[in-house]
């Protein structure tokens, strides 16, 4: 289980929030998923994991690239779709909440993606990225 914070939670909502805001729902709730996973795996799961996943360079864009056009939003006062994400984080960063990706690492909009390696190294290599799940617009893979 991964160990984590208000920090870590904070990171994780904003993130989502940032991402699939326009996904609805379930759209937010997989890319804390994929988040939660790349912790557990690429960070080892200890406390602070998931603020290193989010903010961790070529991870998330619009956490950790000041030009790209989400960097500087934030969620205002009352905004429900944020309010959802603060209020099922703790479940998801423990495992409690289904897994709606099908065991993700990797998503994108197939219809704005801009990173050549991604295409090149996920979109196009199914044998080891094999597409696991379709929420809304984004495509998830393994």
């Amino acid at each position: 289980m991964i160990t984590f914070d208000d920090n870590d939670v904070q990171s994780l909502c904003l993130c989502a929030w940032k991402e699939a805001r326009g996904e609805g729902t379930v759209g937010m709730l997989a890319v804390m998923q994929v988040i939660c996973r790349r912790a557990a795996i690429w960070y080892g799961g200890h406390e602070g994991s998931i603020h290193e996943a989010v903010f961790g360079k070529n991870q998330f864009s619009s956490m950790s690239v000041p030009t790209d056009p989400e960097f500087n939003l934030e969620p205002l006062d009352g905004d429900a779709s944020y309010g959802f994400c603060q209020g099922c984080a703790v479940a998801v960063i423990e495992g409690t909440q289904p897994d709606v990706t099908g065991a993700a690492l990797y998503y994108a909009n197939l219809k704005q993606v801009t990173s050549g390696w991604f295409v090149d190294n996920i979109v196009n290599n199914p044998s080891e990225h094999p597409q696991t799940a379709v929420i809304g617009r984004q495509t998830f893979f393994a």
